[in-house]
C-alpha cells in the first residue's frame, strides 16, 4: 500500500556553495536555492563518474534528497560519508532527508514537497530491498566520525538530518 507524505521546504534557506548530491530530485534545490540567493553557484553530481568535478573545501553545504538510501551497503555509505566531508569547508552543513526503513522493512510512498513560491513537487519512492538497512539510527551512527547533529526529525517513515562537519583533529 503506497502512503502520500507532505514535507514544507518553502521556507528552507540555504546560503553559499551548494552540493546537490542526487538523482531525479526535480530542481528541487535548485528552486529552493535561487529564491535566497542572487548569485547562483549549484553544483549537481548524479555519480562516482563526476567526482573529478567537485572541488574539496569548497562548498558550505551539502544536500541528500532521499539519495543516501540508494546505497545498499554501510561500508560504501561510510565511504560516501567521508569525501562528503573532504568537499565540504570547515564547518560545512550536509543536510539530509531520506526514508527511515530498516532491516526487513519497505516503503512505498509519494512525497510531496512545498518549495518557495507555493509550488509543490512530487516524488515516487519505492524501497522494497529488506536487507538495506537505511533508518535513522544507522545513518547517525555513521554520521558520528565526521559530522555533529545539529537538528534531527522523523515522521511518517521519513527522516530529516543536519549536520556540521567536524573539524580535523
Amino acid at each position: 500500500m503506497s502512503k502520500t507524505i507532505f514535507i514544507n521546504m518553502e521556507n528552507q534557506i540555504f546560503r553559499g556553495n551548494l552540493l546537490d548530491v542526487g538523482l531525479h530530485n526535480e530542481g528541487i534545490i535548485y528552486n529552493i536555492y535561487k529564491e535566497f540567493n542572487d548569485n547562483i553557484n549549484v553544483e549537481y553530481i548524479n555519480g562516482k563518474e563526476e567526482e573529478e568535478n567537485i572541488k574539496e573545501d569548497y562548498y558550505d553545504n551539502c544536500i541528500l534528497l532521499f539519495s543516501f538510501n540508494k546505497l545498499w551497503l554501510n561500508f560504501k555509505k561510510k565511504n560516501f560519508i567521508k569525501d562528503i566531508c573532504k568537499y565540504l569547508k570547515e564547518d560545512g552543513l550536509l543536510y539530509i532527508w531520506d526514508v527511515d526503513k530498516g532491516y526487513n522493512k519497505i516503503f512505498n510512498g509519494h512525497v510531496k514537497i512545498l518549495i518557495p513560491g507555493g509550488k509543490i513537487k512530487k516524488i515516487k519512492i519505492r524501497d522494497f530491498n529488506i536487507l538495506k538497512n537505511n533508518s535513522k539510527e544507522n545513518t547517525v551512527k555513521l554520521l558520528d566520525k565526521y559530522f555533529k547533529i545539529l537538528d534531527l526529525k522523523n515522521s511518517d517513515g521519513l527522516y530529516y538530518i543536519k549536520a556540521q562537519r567536524k573539524n580535523p583533529v
